[in-house]
């Protein structure tokens, strides 16, 4: 059992941290974005240094209360900030679009949220179909 929790420590450590240095080098990688006349560039400067180390101190502690915290509305909290910052770096880009193109860009975005809340649909059917036979086999 000592060696279960050992390996659970680890597992979580690994997600915290792993988690962490995607979300901060991706934030950082968001303030290199440039805009270019042939479309986008990365300009790594002293300042993607100072968002990758300003982004790990934030989001860090989110990862940590998201996976070790009992508390309900910390960990509800710490959600809703890494869930903003996973759509607003969603978004970003979308400053360097001209305003002509938005319209067939948010029309492919919505049939993107289409496509996969259907394939998501989908999944929770199978696992209530695969579920509600185990329940049957339990009573």
């Amino acid at each position: 059992m000592a060696e279960e929790s050992k390996n659970d420590r680890l597992l979580n450590r690994i997600i915290v941290y792993g988690l962490s240095l995607s979300f901060s080098v991706l934030l950082a990688s968001l303030e290199a974005l440039r805009a270019t006349n042939s479309g986008f560039t990365f300009e790594v400067t002293w300042r993607t240094l100072v968002a990758l180390v300003l982004a790990a101190a934030v989001v860090a502690p989110c990862f940590q209360i998201i996976v070790y915290s009992q508390n309900k509305r910390a960990r509800r909290a710490a959600l809703i900030v890494v869930v903003l910052i996973g759509i607003g770096s969603f978004f970003y880009p979308l400053r360097f679009v001209p305003r002509e193109k938005m319209g067939a860009i948010f029309i492919g975005l919505g049939l993107a949220v289409v496509a996969l809340s259907t394939v998501g649909g989908f999944l929770l059917l199978v696992r209530r179909f695969f579920e509600g036979g185990s329940d049957k086999s339990r009573t």
